[in-house]
């Protein structure tokens, strides 16, 4: 009996202890801001990541999310993030090439990353150990928090695409500094738009084709302006990375940071999964929609022709920077890990 009652006691109090942990946490509310909208696949990642932090915090810490760069855009993200103004917000770091060159270099390079959970490894150990890299996040007053990848880059035309001279002058969406001189490379004429300018670019002629991955076709409704698909791949790349204020990020308990860095941890594990089966499963919705994916003939010429994009890097960055041996070792350390 005396036994019963010290189990019942300890129950009682485990019960609770749970609940004070969970109050623990300080009550607020957080503004989440994304590029894209929330009908694209990779928008659960997000969600995913706020439902957890609500949950494990005991609702005290709540996100709201604000989708499509409606707190701000791609010229106002790192300023608005950096100051505290927008509380976490996703950046294409591949868009901030000027102001943070050496950041950027996984999002901004095609044909160089095969696996998506590799590319976000070689990123976070790049932005939490390249001396180069921390330096431009520290001076943008940025912490990052998930890293998350996009999948096989392809190619989504309103004519087949067989050969290497169907890629001669053929008008291709194109994004960065480094994506264009693929294009240029195989003959093509690169056009820098925002993904939400795809159909409107295709409907007016202003590009024969979009440069996407599978799972986000249908979100973009590029299917309804592209007929035909390929079985190129122009390489995985680091998406957008979810960032904080650095300043902060550190004025924050270190219990709250805990549960942010576990959560995020768990948000970039779902997020893995969640693009390789939306990936899965996006060629036979495409062939269903009516999308013709179209074997192309000369691989082998298509991949020798297309410049070692590592290396345009590095001479860019001797060029625009000065770091030249900063490039090479970060050039080498994304060879020897990739």
């Amino acid at each position: 009996m005396k036994l019963l009652h010290m189990m019942t006691a300890v129950a009682a109090v485990a019960f609770a202890i749970s609940p004070a942990q969970a109050q623990d946490y300080p009550k607020m509310t957080l503004r989440y801001s994304s590029n894209i909208p929330e009908v694209v696949n990779t928008s659960k990642i997000d969600t995913y990541f706020s439902s957890e932090i609500e949950k494990r915090s005991g609702g005290n810490i709540k996100i709201q999310h604000f989708w499509a760069n409606t707190l701000g855009g791609e010229a106002e993200i790192v300023d608005l993030v950096g100051s505290g103004a927008i509380d976490l917000g996703l950046i294409v770091m591949g868009n901030q090439q000027a102001r943070m060159p050496f950041a950027a270099v996984t999002n901004a390079l095609p044909a160089t990353f095969t696996d998506g959970p590799t590319v976000n490894k070689i990123t976070r150990d790049l932005f939490t150990s390249n001396e180069t890299i921390k330096a431009e996040l520290d001076a943008a007053n940025l912490h990052p928090l998930i890293y998350r990848y996009l999948p096989d880059y392809r190619i989504y035309c309103n004519d087949p695409v067989k050969t290497m001279e169907d890629f001669k002058n053929r008008k291709i969406r194109s994004y960065g500094s480094f994506v264009p001189k693929m294009f240029e490379a195989l003959g093509a004429v690169p056009v820098n738009i925002p993904p939400v300018d795809m159909i409107q670019a295709m409907q007016s002629g202003a590009m024969d084709c979009t440069y996407m991955f599978n799972s986000a076709v249908k979100a973009f409704k590029v299917d309804q302006v592209a007929d035909y698909g390929t079985d190129i791949s122009f390489g995985v790349i680091s998406a957008h990375t979810l960032f904080i204020s650095k300043e902060k990020w550190e004025s924050w308990p270190q219990d709250v940071r805990t549960l942010f860095e576990e959560t995020a941890a768990d948000a970039e594990k779902f997020g893995n999964e969640l693009i390789a089966a939306d990936e899965a499963k996006a060629i036979s919705e495409l062939e269903a929609s009516g999308m013709e994916i179209v074997p192309f003939e000369e691989m082998d010429k298509l991949k020798a022709d297309i410049p070692d994009m590592l290396d345009l890097w590095v001479k860019q960055m001797a060029e625009t920077t000065g770091k030249e041996a900063e490039a090479k070792e970060v050039a080498d350390y994304i060879r020897e890990n990739r």
